[in-house]
């Protein structure tokens, strides 16, 4: 699918940073495949395989139950009947297993790009995450690496645990930092490769919650960061 189509269906035109990712691949969790998968076919058997070794953007640094949409799930999104969609305007791109939905939101720009929300469905709340869709992912990216939860290392990485993650999200930099900023690249790639790991009854963070915070307020800094809103119509 050609991205134009895209901005056709929701009147808008994505940046240069995602058409680019977009144009690349980069976007695409599906390694290029539009066809249904036969009886004996999943995507964790059939297309995981083909990507991980090159992913595309967040494959492993979205989160464990973070997943992209696909270009025809993205042009098909079938909204929640009680969404606001009148004074609130969406464009879903990913989604977790707990029902969230992350969306370009076109009511805030900064020069000329939309802001990046995580729409909670469950609790009829909002939160912006990022000025655009490059701070999005510098932001998914730092994340990824604090408080590492030991019990979800378990179902991906039983045998080598937070060394196995490490390996994965390392090539997930690996393959964005082409398209990131010098300052972005720099920053996640000192993180990344830290020796020390901090471990904890429960987790294992490269990072403390007091750098990440920090980091956000310094590099992502905008108004309306971290605020939240009601979505559902009144």
């Amino acid at each position: 699918m050609k991205l134009v189509e895209l901005e056709l269906k929701y009147k808008y035109r994505f940046s240069e940073f995602f058409t680019k990712l977009w144009n690349d691949g980069m976007i695409d969790w599906m390694g290029g495949r539009t066809t249904a998968f036969s009886a004996d076919e999943n995507w964790e058997k059939t297309i995981y395989p083909l990507i991980k070794e090159h992913p595309p953007i967040l494959l492993h640094t979205g989160g464990f139950d973070f997943e992209m949409l696909t270009a025809d799930d993205i042009l098909n999104f079938k909204f929640d009947e009680f969404w606001d969609l009148d004074n609130h305007k969406f464009i879903p791109f990913a989604k977790t297993e707990e029902g969230a939905t992350y969306a370009f939101y076109k009511n805030i720009k900064t020069k000329g790009e939309s802001a990046i929300v995580c729409i909670w469905n469950d609790m009829n709340e909002t939160e912006i995450l990022a000025k655009n869709f490059e701070d999005f992912i510098f932001r998914k990216m730092l994340e990824a690496v604090y408080d590492v939860d030991k019990d979800d290392l378990k179902g991906d990485y039983k045998k080598d645990g937070f060394a196995g993650y490490r390996a994965d999200i390392l090539k997930d930099l690996k393959t964005i930092i082409p398209y990131l900023k010098d300052e972005y690249a720099t920053i996640l790639n000192e993180v990344y490769n830290r020796e020390e790991v901090s471990e904890s009854s429960f987790s294992f963070s490269l990072v403390s919650q007091e750098e990440v915070g920090r980091l956000i307020q310094t590099h992502l800094a905008f108004t309306e960061l971290n605020s939240v809103f009601e979505h559902e119509i009144s």
